[in-house]
């Protein structure tokens, strides 16, 4: 079955599903690094809020031998989920009074959002962006947000300075940066996934179990060699923008003891590594391109480049593939506010 076949099975079995009630709608999707998807929208009357349903996302699944009955169950769950959500409060968005306590800040890059950076305000940070958007905020909404753009600037009577302002005094009290051991963070994911997947029908001592031998897995089964550190959000949801919140790198290189090589994991987290002096740039540059490419969903890459926090100078920076000998010399910029340029 084509990708258009089973477009068009999902949508007849969502119109059985939810009968004449709703409107189910189909709409080319620009996600980050310029990726079209499709989205599949059912609109269902005293629901504000509405998932967006991925078909190459189930498509892809389906194509690996997963049933359609089983992803119709996922779907029609999500939407029943949905559909006890209370009404969004429209106001709270256009209303610039109200919405100014959720406006936060998003790292993405900026060549592969050359034509996206044309239409939303934006501060250019080494080859990378920071945009802003809205965070709807209450747990049942997930992570579901509003990318501000010049128009609801306009409609909110807010200049640059003022959306600036509000996000970095906001992101780090909204979405508190947290910096964790890799190993921890990948346990606490697999434990998820687990979970998930078998419904809750098994007991914690084969839990362990199972994660334990999937962790073997992933990491060779040796755990030596250099601590790699995570560093992201609460949500785990855009969390690379947090290497800009105050001082949070500089508090990491005073417990390393120096410099710290960031390695761009995706838009939602970055690795940390501290500077040792056996680190070979080009092999790290390597590998962060390498895993883009394998591991990484094309919508979630951040950068191919190697960046390093300077404690002395606290700066961040892209790595030159020169000999260490020569400094580290490349792109800077600065954290501090003052030097950070203002696109508008």
């Amino acid at each position: 079955m084509n990708m258009e076949r089973f477009r068009d099975k999902l949508m007849t079995a969502l119109r059985e599903y939810t009968g004449e009630e709703a409107e189910i709608r189909t709409e080319g999707i620009r996600k980050n690094n310029g990726v079209m998807l499709t989205g599949i929208y059912v609109y269902r009357k005293g629901v504000d809020v509405t998932p967006t349903i991925y078909l190459e996302e189930y498509y892809k699944r389906y194509e690996e031998g997963e049933t359609f009955a089983s992803i119709m169950r996922e779907i029609t769950g999500l939407l029943e989920e949905k559909g006890r959500v209370s009404g969004f409060d429209v106001s709270s968005f256009t209303s610039f009074e109200s919405a100014s306590g959720r406006i936060v800040m998003k790292l993405i890059n900026a060549e592969k959002n050359r034509e996206l950076l044309e239409s939303v305000p934006h501060i250019p940070f080494l080859d990378l962006a920071i945009v802003f958007y809205y965070i709807l905020g209450d747990v049942d909404y997930g992570n579901a947000s509003i990318q501000i753009n010049r128009k609801h600037m306009e409609m909110w009577g807010a200049d640059m300075e003022d959306i600036c302002e509000l996000a970095r005094k906001n992101s780090p009290v909204l979405l508190p940066g947290e910096i964790l051991p890799m190993e921890e963070l990948m346990r606490g994911i697999l434990t998820q996934d687990v979970k998930r997947n078998m419904k809750d029908q098994v007991d914690e001592s084969e839990l362990e179990e199972m994660v334990e031998g999937m962790m073997n897995c992933a990491l060779g089964g040796n755990d030596a060699g250099i601590p790699m550190f995570i560093l992201t959000n609460s949500r785990r949801y855009f969390g690379a923008a947090a290497l800009l919140y105050p001082d949070i790198l500089e508090s990491f290189a005073e417990r390393t003891g120096g410099g710290i090589f960031i390695l761009p994991s995706s838009i939602h987290e970055v690795i940390l590594l501290a500077d040792d002096g056996t680190m070979d740039v080009r092999e790290l540059r390597e590998m962060v391109r390498t895993v883009n490419e394998t591991q990484v969903a094309a919508e979630e890459v951040l950068s191919d480049e190697v960046y390093y926090y300077d404690p002395a100078e606290r700066q961040v920076k892209i790595m030159s593939c020169a000999d260490r000998a020569a400094g580290y010399e490349d792109d800077e910029i600065s954290l501090d506010e003052e030097e950070l340029e203002v696109t508008v």
